[in-house]
Order: structure tokens, then sequence, then C-alpha cells
């Protein structure tokens, strides 16, 4: 019964798998300078197909690497690997459907409650549900800076941050001077360690955006990790003047002090 339920599952997996991939064309990021219908459907169409990889290959590689288990169990995974292809399926071909795009465009509204209720269910860590009203939006507005940064937003918190980085990279394509877009990229780069880089794009965020609170918390801290002492003084400056009651401000300053009191001694040292 075991080895059945094992073929079973593979052959369902790999019958599903030859017609996806027989339908999903072969696609590659572009460089963006205008975004030609055609080009913007490929990029929509990347995403779901290196979801689908990545989802459906894990699920395809952990029932083929299973050695023990009972029955129950096996297709328990098996039964969750074809749902989540066949809805990968449904999801491509509810995008070709649209052959006009931007004829059957969200409004602004509608947008709006979306993502509020995709964001919702980012809360509560649901995140398929919330990808699946994200991928809806692009699909209907295919130049939503705001769709494909809230689907990056997404995969950093859902810990896919290599999708995350394709994904908020076509964002900043789409809007290179939005300080959000910026802001997301630099909470990416801090996951990932990048502290310098992280900085980088904070800085932009708060150029565009110099009294957003929440901006100038970012470049204080990624500052101070990457030990640009110019970068946190400055920071600090403008969050005072934003928010002088703003209880983080003492921290900063006590480990910017630190910071500046080992640099100096550093310089000391190397000088004697």
């Amino acid at each position: 019964m075991v080895y059945l339920a094992y073929v079973l599952i593979a052959l369902a997996l790999i019958v599903i798998g030859v017609i996806v991939y027989k339908k999903i064309p072969q696609l590659r990021m572009i460089d963006v300078t205008s975004i030609p219908k055609e080009r913007t459907r490929q990029v929509k169409e990347q995403l779901i197909l290196q979801k689908f990889n990545r989802k459906g290959g894990a699920k395809l590689r952990s029932v083929s690497k299973s050695t023990s288990g009972a029955v129950r169990g096996v297709s328990r995974i098996g039964r969750r690997a074809v749902q989540r292809l066949y809805r990968m399926e449904q999801y491509y071909q509810k995008l070709k459907r649209n052959a006009s795009e931007g004829q059957h465009a969200y409004n602004s509204d509608t947008m709006h409650k979306l993502v509020g209720e995709a964001e919702a269910l980012i809360k509560d860590e649901e995140f398929i549900p919330a990808e699946k009203i994200f991928i809806d939006i692009i699909s209907h507005n295919p130049k939503s800076a705001d769709a494909y940064e809230g689907l990056g937003n997404l995969y950093i918190k859902s810990k896919q941050l290599e999708q995350a980085r394709e994904t908020l990279r076509f964002a900043l394509k789409l809007a290179p001077t939005d300080a959000s877009v910026h802001a997301s990229l630099g909470e990416l780069e801090v996951a990932e360690g990048n502290d310098k880089v992280a900085l980088e794009h904070f800085k932009k965020a708060v150029e565009k955006r110099s009294k957003n609170p929440r901006y100038l918390d970012y470049y204080i801290e990624a500052a101070l990790k990457a030990g640009s002492l110019k970068d946190a003084r400055e920071g600090i400056k403008a969050l005072k003047e934003v928010n002088a009651e703003n209880k983080k401000i003492a921290e900063f300053e006590a480990r910017f002090q630190k910071k500046k009191d080992a640099y100096v001694s550093k310089t000391s040292k190397s000088t004697n």
C-alpha cells in the first residue's frame, strides 16, 4: 500500500507538472525603461512560474525523499502538493484570460480594499491567500508598484527572500523614486544582513520623506549597525526635530556615543 501511494502521488505530480510547463513559457526578468503590455505580462507570469517551481518542486522532493511513514501521512503530503499545483495552474489560466491588460483595471477604492485585506491576512500569517490577492491585483493593474511592493513585503515576512528581491526590484523599476519601495528594499537587506546596502536604501527613503518617523528609525538603526557615525548623527538630529519625545532617541544617542568613543579610542591608538 505504501509503495502504491508513492507511485500514485508521483504520477499525479508529474502529469500536472508537464501540463503546467507546457503552458508557461520560459521567461526572464527584464530591464524596464518603459513597460509594454507584453513585457509586463511576462513578468507576472514569471512570478507565478517561479512560485510553482519552488513550491511544487519542494513538495515533489519531500515526497520522493520519504522512505518511511504511514500511507495516510504520505497521502496528505501528496494531496497538498497536487492542490498547490492545481491552484497555480488556475492562476495562470486566469491571467491568460485577461487578454487586454488594463481594460478591467481595479479602481483606487477597490485596490485599497484588496490591499487592506491582504495586509490583514499577512498579520495572521495567512501568506498564501494574501499572495493570491496581490497577484490578482497585478493581473488587473500590471503597472501597480504598490501591489508589487506589497507582494515583496509578503515574501520578506514569509522568509522567501530571493523572491522578495526579484519582486521589489521590479517595483523599483516601476517607481524608482518611491520612498516606500526603498524602505522595503532596506528591510530586505537588513533581513539578509547587508547593513551598508540597507543604509543606502533607507537614506533614499528619508531624502524623499524626511519627516517620516519610521523611515528615520530604520535609517538610524542601519547607520549604527553599518558604523556610519555621520548618518547616525544626522538621523538622530532629524528624529528630534520630527518628534522630540520619541522614546528611542535616548537609546540611539547612547549607542551613537558608544560607537563614537570606540572610534576615537581606536584612532588614538593607531596614531601613537
